[in-house]
């Protein structure tokens, strides 16, 4: 006999919910994420594992998410095991594509899950609706081509994010999505006033977050969370206009306060990957590599994500040709030498390794060595395509990330585990939230939600 993952006061719903970064994040911080909806095959396989590895962890018997790691058993027979673990993976996951069509259907099912839940209604409703378009790179590959622009689909899907919103009612909302969103426009009005005006219609407050000289002040990013990686991302957090919570108007203040800039204090390359087996190119496994190695520093950052897992999972690196091995002998020996060298210097110092591509002018920091002692660069889905931007600083490993380590920078636990084929683990990864950041605003949140009395408003 199983029993239910032990419920929270608090619960959510995670749209658009990728391989879990958001809702992971805000489960470390108390909360219950009742349902998580997610298109992708690969990224909605990852959350049933995710579901499957808390589920057996309420029961003490993580030893069977192991057998099914180390491939000793398979995820049907473990299932098979306890007929309510195929209840809770089936209810907190749906694999659906959010339109037009469907988001009525998905709505209902929502409903059930909340009243299933024992609830009386939701608390926060996550989401981050893809828009790749909106980002500065997106946009700059449409500039040529704007018809295609305005008939793709993603552009609207926070559309459907506003849908769920207005019909589920939550207390709070949490909206991620690109940095370059802030500056996108829709039918020549700025895309964030649109946003602004709409979740207002809806009967929500966004509090100020306060603009400082360089930033929107809903522009956060994850260095200051304490992850060693440059990302911003606009956190849009805002509360229903007739819910009496206390100090929700300061909650981007408390952020700050909270996570403020800290000079040059911040984990880095070193302290995210340099505990992880070494491995060459073509070396490692997509599923279990091994325990941890011995007699290796771990940094205050590894220790975290260490917590609960036995070993190391998703760490196999890809094959390399070996012009692009060549090529990387080349940067990390620039770079060992304190030269940030790019195509330029390629190409005065070492001609013969030039790639044969066009516009070399525009990406010239196509290859990029992530250096020892400083945050790495912001970890995308691009990664599923090459690693050139993705070096690792080892010359003896001569390669470029594996999945494990763009999840380390990621701040994903060791233990969780993304399905699919390799590519579509770094697509995963890539595009995820980072859950430390997440849990950073849902500890806030959950501060917020436990003092709040009948009455106490600000």
């Amino acid at each position: 006999m199983i029993y239910p993952m032990v419920k929270s006061k608090f619960v959510a719903v995670d749209l658009f919910a990728g391989p879990g970064g958001l809702g992971e994040g805000f489960s470390q911080a108390g909360f219950d994420i009742i349902c998580s909806v997610e298109k992708d095959k690969w990224a909605a396989r990852t959350l049933r594992t995710r579901v499957m590895f808390k589920t057996l962890k309420e029961i003490n018997r993580t030893s069977l998410y192991w057998d099914y790691i180390r491939g000793d058993k398979t995820g049907e027979e473990i299932i098979n095991l306890y007929s309510e673990l195929k209840y809770e993976i089936d209810s907190r996951v749906l694999q659906k594509t959010i339109s037009d069509r469907s988001r009525t259907i998905i709505l209902k099912e929502i409903k059930n899950r909340l009243k299933s839940s024992g609830s009386p209604d939701l608390t926060v409703l996550l989401g981050g609706p893809p828009c790749q378009l909106y980002s500065i790179i997106g946009r700059s590959r449409y500039s040529s081509m704007m018809d295609k622009f305005y008939r793709d689909p993603r552009r609207r899907l926070f559309e459907h994010y506003i849908f769920f919103l207005r019909e589920l009612r939550p207390k709070i909302f949490v909206f991620e999505n690109v940095y370059g969103i802030t500056s996108a426009t829709l039918k020549r009005r700025r895309l964030l006033e649109i946003l602004f005006e709409e979740f207002d219609k809806c009967g929500y407050i966004i509090p100020e977050a306060g603009n400082s000289s360089q930033e929107n002040g809903y522009i956060l990013n994850s260095l200051h969370f304490g992850i060693p990686q440059k990302r911003k991302r606009l956190i849009l957090i805002g509360y229903r206009r007739d819910f009496k919570c206390s100090g929700m108007n300061e909650i981007y203040r408390d952020i700050r306060e909270k996570y403020p800039p800290s000079g040059n204090n911040y984990p880095v390359v070193r302290d995210a990957i340099g505990d992880l087996p070494p491995v060459r190119p073509g070396e490692g496994n997509d599923k279990w590599f091994g325990y941890y190695p011995n007699s290796v520093k771990i940094s205050d950052y590894a220790a975290i994500l260490r917590v609960e897992s036995e070993g190391v999972l998703n760490h196999r690196a890809r094959t390399h040709m070996e012009k692009d091995l060549e090529r990387y002998k080349y940067f990390i020996e620039s770079n060992n030498n304190g030269i940030k060298a790019n195509l330029y210097n390629l190409k005065n110092e070492r001609p013969d390794l030039l790639p044969a591509h066009r516009n070399l002018d525009v990406f010239l920091d196509r290859f990029k060595v992530q250096a020892w002692d400083n945050p790495a660069s912001t970890i995308t889905s691009h990664l599923a395509r090459d690693g050139h931007y993705y070096i690792h600083p080892d010359i003896n490993q001569l390669r470029s990330f594996t999945v494990r380590e763009a999840a380390r920078f990621q701040s994903f636990p060791d233990n969780y585990f993304f399905e699919g084929p390799r590519t579509e683990q770094f697509r995963q990864v890539g595009n995820a939230v980072p859950p430390l950041l997440a849990r950073g605003i849902a500890i806030l949140i959950v501060k917020k939600l436990e003092n709040t009395r009948e009455g106490n408003w600000d």
